[in-house]
């Protein structure tokens, strides 16, 4: 009861009485099944064909997603050509689909390992998956490297496979050798004379102090370093002090260079594979153990000898997946370290369609307005707007450094570490944000693409990269909901030392490994797993987060167990109607046998199957899909048209070329009673290609069609929603001439829109409710309101009878 107790003028509402109650929505629909992409498991709503292409993509090939898994997007076409506005997709994988992953990196100037490329790699003549690297000390397993190649650049990743040792020689072998070979290591002893005259490279004499020990034949090795070089002596001229060489110099000589004689060493071994002539450098592949760069070697096989200067030791190393360019000798390799995984926001193949680029771009290009002595933590700075603890700065283009406080007002910056070196007043300091990039690639072109500017690597910064974009939690494998790409999701994996590195920039990289796993999706994937947390619910069971869907299919799947779980789903969800496929191709007696396996009011079975162009194969061809889809549809399409009282019957098919069976009125005859509802060509009576058959697949007769089922589906669920503000009133006269009220009203109208029999509301409908009526004193006593409500239907004219018969001009009608 309200209070007066102060004088004054109280406003109050006065409920009116009355409860109006809202007929609830029947064409909504809901699908299950395998997607291009989009979220797994997840109802999600889609209300145009453009919708579901820019959420779930396109059509499936069903070389890939075979046994009548590519059927869905194909089933989403027909809903939404032949009138459907509302459908929920839950998308379904296999268990062991996995999201299309990259690593972003930044360059490790930790490791001091900065090979080079000993060998041109040439990805033309199929995939490469090896490569030589000279002077690889340092190398190892599941080390990543940066191939530095302008527009060609692309990181790499060794395996764990043994590297293999080799020799690269300065310059290539005049001769082939053959596996086994000996290559023996020269002793070098100084010899007495030096060249006593220059000489350039091509001349084919050379004076030196003395001669004395030379003979014809010889081998000497000429100069030191890069110009060493090894010479054949030909004749020896003692009294000029001068040697006909064999062979032209390979480099120029200046006097006093020294010169050294050879002699074999104990150390030696053999090659390992064959080694061909030419070429810029010779690789050995052997035991290089005992040789080091600028050592002399002797590959002999018996029949034949060379000299060889040895350039460095090289290695051929595995990478864990092939080049995607080529790249040659000389670019070098240098570590990098993996800072962020980028992974496609949901699993699937469709990942591997993604492309990242990392640009720079900095929030922040100021200048040192203070000088700071080396051991300071502290700088000043012309301008520290949009420095933030975490921000990583470059100072004077080589120095980095991570901000731990700022003053904006002031200027003054402090890092978390000293200064190794005083600062002076001009320095450059420039932060270091970048822009990244993702774009979906269709047929070479960029079809969707997001771009999100000027990220940090710290996580306490306001322009986190992870915060951003969204993050991807490593310990339950999810992407977060939260963040502004549709596309990918980040993960962080740097600590933070490897925050201040240099991001290596302006490559694009696509994600790989992503998969469906098709072959895993089975029936037991369809059909799902029930749980408690909506959350966990998988499969048609996922569809139960979704009260405002009222038709339902699995598109393709003809399996009677996934047809059996869906239409238990409908009846544990009440007020839900499933529409099921026969299988493709089967006949009549494989369709009516398959019809048998189900006796529910809350489902329909359509026969036969439609055939649309084919889209994956030559012009001309067709492809056999699956009803239910476009079926969905035409529910939908006759619901809004006309109400859920008309039966979605003797209504054109939109979108398909014919039906994969031609039945006649003679098939149907045969059909229609066991309540199998008919796709007929009515072409040759110029009316298309329709749905003739509104019959539910069940043996009670109370509820055999289709309009009939759903109209009292409809008004239950409606009554359900709009009475619930009844529970907990007082349960007495003035609740239950509300409650009629309503009831009455809101099938007043349903009445007036023809979907109840009857010239009068009272022939329509009845609506009882009141003590002695429907509850007793003990009803009353135990917090029951009873409420009895009739209802009769209009059922569809299944069968226009006309009967006809002569007259005489006489006779009366």
């Amino acid at each position: 009861m309200p209070e007066y107790l102060a004088p004054g003028v109280y406003v109050e509402e006065v409920p009116s009485g009355t409860k109006p109650i809202v007929a609830s929505g029947t064409s909504t629909a809901g699908m299950i099944g395998m997607c291009a992409r989009g979220p797994v498991n997840v109802p999600t709503l889609v209300t145009s064909q453009g919708g579901f292409a820019r959420t779930f993509g396109g059509l499936l090939h069903p070389l890939v997603f075979t046994e009548g898994r590519d059927a869905l997007p194909y089933a989403a076409e027909g809903f939404f050509v032949n009138g459907g506005s509302r459908l929920f997709v839950v998308r379904i994988v296999g268990a062991a689909a996995t999201e299309s992953v990259l690593d972003l990196e930044a360059l490790d100037s930790e490791v001091t390992a900065r090979p080079e490329l000993a060998m041109a790699a040439v990805t033309g003549g199929g995939d490469v998956t090896t490569l030589v690297l000279g002077a690889a000390a340092g190398l190892t397993d599941d080390m990543r490297l940066l191939i530095e190649d302008g527009e060609a650049s692309e990181v790499v990743t060794l395996t764990d496979d043994a590297f293999v040792a080799q020799l690269r020689l300065t310059q290539g072998l005049r001769r082939t050798f053959a596996t086994a070979a000996t290559v023996t290591l020269q002793t070098r002893t100084p010899f007495a004379g030096t060249v006593n005259a220059e000489a350039a490279a091509g001349a084919e004499e050379l004076t030196l102090t003395a001669t004395a020990g030379l003979s014809g034949g010889d081998w000497i090795l000429l100069g030191e370093d890069d110009l060493a070089q090894l010479v054949e002596v030909a004749t020896v001229d003692a009294d000029g002090l001068t040697l006909a060489l064999a062979r032209p110099l390979r480099n120029p000589v200046a006097v006093g260079d020294p010169v050294a004689t050879l002699a074999d060493s104990t150390t030696a071994s053999a090659l390992t594979e064959d080694v061909a002539a030419g070429g810029a450098a010779a690789l050995l592949p052997m035991t290089t153990t005992g040789i080091d760069a600028g050592d002399v070697v002797l590959i002999a096989d018996g029949t034949a000898e060379e000299y060889a200067i040895v350039r460095d030791l090289a290695q051929t190393v595995t990478l864990s997946r092939p080049l995607v360019n080529s790249h040659p000798a000389g670019v070098r390799l240098v570590p990098t370290r993996a800072v962020l995984r980028v992974h496609a926001r949901y699993p699937g193949v469709w990942g591997d369609s993604l492309r990242v680029t990392l640009r720079p771009a900095n929030l922040v290009s100021t200048v040192i307005a203070r000088p700071a002595g080396a051991g300071e933590a502290s700088v000043r700075v012309g301008s520290a707007f949009g420095l933030f603890p975490g921000s990583v700065v470059t100072i004077d283009g080589r120095i980095n450094r991570e901000v731990a406080v700022v003053n904006a007002v002031a200027g003054d910056v402090t890092f978390t570490a000293a200064h190794d070196e005083g600062l002076v007043a001009g320095m450059t300091v420039v932060s270091q944000e970048f822009t990244l990039t993702v774009e979906r690639i269709e047929n070479g072109k960029a079809v969707e693409s997001e771009t999100f500017e000027r990220l940090a690597m710290a996580p306490g910064h306001p322009r986190y990269a992870l915060t951003l974009v969204g993050s991807w939690d490593a310990a339950s494998a999810t992407p977060s909901a939260s963040g502004g790409s549709n596309l990918i999701r980040l993960g962080d994996l740097a600590d933070a030392a490897a925050r201040r590195l240099p991001l290596i920039t302006g490559l694009a990289r696509r994600l790989d490994g992503g998969d469906d796993d098709v072959g895993g999706v089975s029936d037991a994937t369809y059909m799902g797993t029930p749980s408690d947390d909506p959350g966990q619910r998988t499969g048609i069971f996922a569809m139960q987060n979704e009260s405002a869907v009222s038709i339902v299919a699995v598109p393709g799947q003809t399996s009677v167990s996934v047809q059996q779980a869906l239409v238990a789903h409908c009846e544990q969800m009440r007020y839900r109607f499933a529409v099921l496929d026969t299988p493709i191709g089967a006949d009549l007696q494989a369709a009516r046998a398959h019809r048998q396996n189900f006796d529910s009011t809350r489902c329909a079975v359509y026969y036969p199957s439609l055939e649309r162009a084919d889209s994956f194969g030559a012009p001309g061809d067709r492809r056999v899909i699956a009803p239910s889809g476009h079926v969905l549809g035409i529910y939908a399409r006759t619901d809004t048209a006309r109400g859920v009282h008309k039966a979605p019957a003797n209504e054109v098919v939109r979108g398909v070329l014919a039906f994969d069976t031609k039945l006649d009125k003679g098939a149907q005859d045969i059909l229609n009673p066991i309540n199998l509802n008919c796709c007929r060509d009515f072409r040759s009576e110029n009316r298309g290609l329709r749905i003739y058959g509104a019959r539910v697949a069940t043996s009670d007769p109370e509820f055999k069609y289709i309009n009939v089922r759903r109209l009292l589906l409809m008004i239950e669920q409606s009554l359900d929603i709009g009475l619930q503000w009844a529970v907990f009133e007082p349960n007495d006269k003035p609740l239950w001439d509300t409650v009629k009220q309503s009831v009455t009203g809101f099938l007043t109208t349903v009445w007036r829109s023809g979907a109840l029999e009857g010239q009068k509301a009272e022939e329509a409908f009845f609506v009882n409710i009141g003590y002695n009526v429907t509850m007793t004193q003990d009803d009353i006593d135990n917090g029951r309101m009873i409420v009895e409500i009739g209802v009769a239907p209009v059922k569809p004219a299944e069968f226009v009878i006309v009967k006809i018969s002569q007259k005489t001009r006489e006779a009366e009608g």
